[in-house]
C-alpha cells in the first residue's frame, strides 16, 4: 500500500457499498491526489479472516454517525447565524436518526439549507458559507483547500431533497418520515441487514472459537496417541530383536548337538571305510602272493619230463591243495563289511541322538503332584496325587484349616520361586475346570476372585469351545473343539505365564505380572453335580522325554 501521501482518519466506521454488496468497514487512512483534494480511503472490513482491506472512492462510503445527547451542543459558525436560523432548523429527526453524511452540512452538522457547491466537490449551507468566507484563511472543512479564489453554485437538487424532508419533519416525527421515504427505508434494511450480518459474524466467531478449542483437544489427544503408538512400534522392535536372539540362542544348542553328532558319526564311517579297505588290500596281498606261488609249481611240474620229477611234482600239488583247502579267503568280504557298516550307521540314528540329545535339552518339564493337605476334602486324589475325582463326604469345616472350604481347589506341589515350568493337564470329557497358577498365600476359607489383583492367573474351560482367560478384563477365546489336554508355562523371572493347546502346542493366552512369593499351580474341577460321584475330572499328564 502506497501511503506516502496517507492521513490517517481516526478509525471510522462506515457502510461500505461496493459492486453492490453492502459492508461495515473501519476507514484506516486517506490520500490526496496530486492537486490535494481528499479523494480515497483505504478501508478494512469488519468480520474476514485474515482481514481484508483496500482503496475506496468517498461516494462508496456511508459514514455511521453517533447518536447525539441532547444536551450536545451544536457546532455553529457564529452566534447570529444560530440566533437567526435556531427557530427554522428544528429537525429532532436528526437527533433519533442517523443520516447520511451526503445530507449533512460540514459545518453546522444539520440538514443543508440552500446548499452551494464549491469546485472542490463539497456542499455547504448558503448561510454557513457567507459566515466561514469572513473568516480570514478560510477553507473547505472536508478537504482543507482554500475558499480564496474557489466558485460556488446553488445544488437545486440536494437542497430540494433537504426541503423535502423539511416539510415531511413538520408534518410527523422523524422515526415516521423516514418509515415512508425511499431511501430511509432503504437504509433501515441496509442497517439491519449490517446488524444481523455483525450478529451472525459474532455468533459464527464464537462457534469457530469453540469448534477451534475443541479441535485443538482433539489434534493434542490424537499427537499424543501417535507419539505413544510409535514408542509401542519401538519397543515391539526391541522385544522381536530379543526374541530373535533367544530363539538362535535355543536351537543353536540343538544345531550344535546334532552337528557335532552328525560329524562325529561321518568320522567313524570313514574310519571304519579306511579300515575295511586296509584289511581287504592286504588280504589280496596275501592272495596274489600265494596265487604267484602256484603258478610257478604247476610251470615247474609241467616242465619235468622224468618219472621221477612227475613223482615229486605230484607230490608237491598234493601238498599245495591241502594248503589251499585249509586257508580261507577272503576273511574281509564286501558282505561282512556291509552288514557291520549298515548296521551301525543306518540302524535308528536319530533315536540314539535324540536319546542322548536329553542330556544336552532343557525343556523345563515338570510334573506336580496335588497337594493333599490343601485339596478340598471333597475332591478325591489318586494315582500319586495325579488323579482329581469328585466324591462327596461329609466333613467338618473348622476355622483356619489349610484345606480349601470355599471351592473346590486344588494346588500343585512342589512349589516355584524362580525358574522355567512347563507341564500339562488331561481334562474329562465333560469337565469344566478352572486352571492355571496362583500365590501359594490366596485365602482357603474365604472367598476370592479369580484375577490377577487377588493372585490368580486362571483359565476356565467352559462348554466344549470356549475358553476365558480372567485378566485384567476376561478374554474369551473360541477353540474349534475342545482340547483333550492344555499346557501351561511358567517363567517366574520373565514375569509370564503361557496356555497351550498341548496336542498342536497352539497358544490360547498369556498372562504377564511381576510375581513376588511362592507360585502353585491352580486345579479346580468347577462343573460336578452335587450329591453325586465323578470319574476323573482332572488328571497331571506324566512327560516321559
Amino acid at each position: 500500500m502506497d501511503t506516502g501521501n496517507a492521513e490517517m482518519s481516526g478509525g471510522k466506521t462506515s457502510i461500505c457499498l461496493k459492486d453492490s454488496i453492502c459492508r461495515l468497514a473501519t476507514v484506516i487512512g486517506s490520500r490526496r491526489s496530486e492537486d490535494g483534494d481528499l479523494e480515497d480511503f483505504y478501508v478494512q472490513y469488519k468480520g474476514t479472516d485474515p482481514p481484508e482491506e483496500e482503496w475506496v472512492t468517498r461516494e462508496c462510503l456511508v459514514p455511521l454517525r453517533e447518536k447525539r445527547k441532547p444536551t450536545e451542543k451544536r457546532g455553529a459558525p457564529s452566534k447570529w447565524l444560530m440566533k437567526d436560523t435556531r427557530e427554522e432548523k428544528k429537525w429532532k429527526m436528526l437527533e433519533s436518526f442517523d443520516l447520511p453524511e451526503q445530507l449533512v452540512c460540514p459545518l453546522c452538522l444539520e440538514a443543508f439549507m440552500d446548499p452551494m457547491l464549491l469546485d472542490c466537490g463539497h456542499n455547504m449551507c448558503h448561510l454557513c458559507l457567507l459566515s466561514l468566507s469572513q473568516q480570514l484563511s478560510a477553507s473547505c472543512p472536508l478537504c482543507l483547500k482554500s475558499l480564496s479564489g474557489q466558485k460556488c453554485k446553488a445544488n437545486h437538487a440536494l437542497g430540494s431533497l433537504a426541503q423535502q424532508i423539511k416539510e415531511a419533519g413538520s408534518a410527523q416525527s422523524a422515526d415516521q418520515h423516514l418509515n415512508s421515504c425511499k431511501t430511509g427505508q432503504w437504509l433501515r434494511e441496509q442497517a439491519s441487514c449490517v446488524a444481523q450480518l455483525n450478529v451472525s459474524v459474532e455468533k459464527d466467531s464464537d462457534d469457530l472459537e469453540d469448534d477451534l478449542v475443541e479441535l485443538q483437544t482433539q489434534f493434542k489427544h490424537l499427537k499424543g496417541q501417535c507419539k505413544l503408538q510409535e514408542q509401542s512400534m519401538s519397543k515391539l522392535s526391541e522385544m522381536a530383536s530379543r526374541l530373535d536372539q533367544h530363539l538362535e540362542s535355543e536351537f543353536s544348542i540343538l544345531q550344535r548337538f546334532l552337528q557335532e553328532r552328525k560329524e562325529k558319526l561321518q568320522r567313524e564311517l570313514h574310519k571304519d571305510v579306511t579300515e575295511a579297505k586296509r584289511l581287504m588290500d592286504e588280504e589280496l596281498k596275501k592272495m596274489r602272493e600265494k596265487c604267484q606261488s602256484m603258478e610257478e609249481a604247476v610251470g615247474r611240474i609241467t616242465g619235468d619230463n622224468g618219472s621221477s620229477a612227475s613223482g615229486k611234482g605230484i607230490q608237491f600239488l598234493t601238498n599245495r591243495c591241502g594248503e589251499g583247502q585249509n586257508t580261507d579267503f577272503p576273511k574281509w568280504s564286501l558282505d561282512k563289511i556291509e552288514s557291520r557298516l549298515l548296521g551301525q550307521f543306518r540302524g535308528p540314528v536319530q533315536f540314539a541322538a535324540w536319546r542322548d540329545m536329553r542330556d544336552v535339552l532343557e525343556p523345563g518339564l515338570s510334573c506336580p503332584r496335588l497337594d493333599p493337605g490343601v485339596a478340598h476334602p471333597d475332591l478325591l486324589l489318586s494315582e500319586g496325587h495325579c488323579r482329581i475325582s469328585y466324591f462327596p463326604r461329609s466333613w467338618e469345616s473348622t476355622l483356619n484349616t489349610p484345606r480349601f472350604t470355599q471351592y473346590l481347589v486344588a494346588l500343585g506341589t512342589p512349589k516355584y520361586k524362580s525358574g522355567k515350568h512347563y507341564w500339562e493337564l488331561e481334562i474329562g470329557m465333560d469337565t469344566e475346570c478352572d486352571i492355571g497358577v496362583s500365590l501359594d498365600t490366596i485365602s482357603r476359607n474365604d472367598p476370592f476372585a479369580l484375577h490377577p489383583d487377588d493372585g490368580c492367573w486362571v483359565c476356565s474351560i467352559r462348554g466344549d469351545q470356549h475358553i476365558v482367560a480372567f485378566d485384567s478384563s476376561p478374554r474369551i477365546f473360541l477353540q474349534q473343539k475342545k482340547p483333550k489336554r492344555i499346557g501351561i508355562y511358567l517363567g517366574y523371572e520373565e514375569g509370564q505365564i503361557s496356555f497351550y493347546n498341548a496336542q498342536t502346542m497352539g497358544h490360547i493366552y498369556t498372562f504377564r505380572a511381576t510375581f513376588q512369593g511362592d507360585l502353585r499351580a491352580y486345579i479346580s474341577p468347577c462343573s460336578v453335580t452335587d450329591g453325586e460321584r465323578c470319574e476323573q475330572l482332572l488328571r497331571v499328564f506324566q512327560q516321559n522325554l
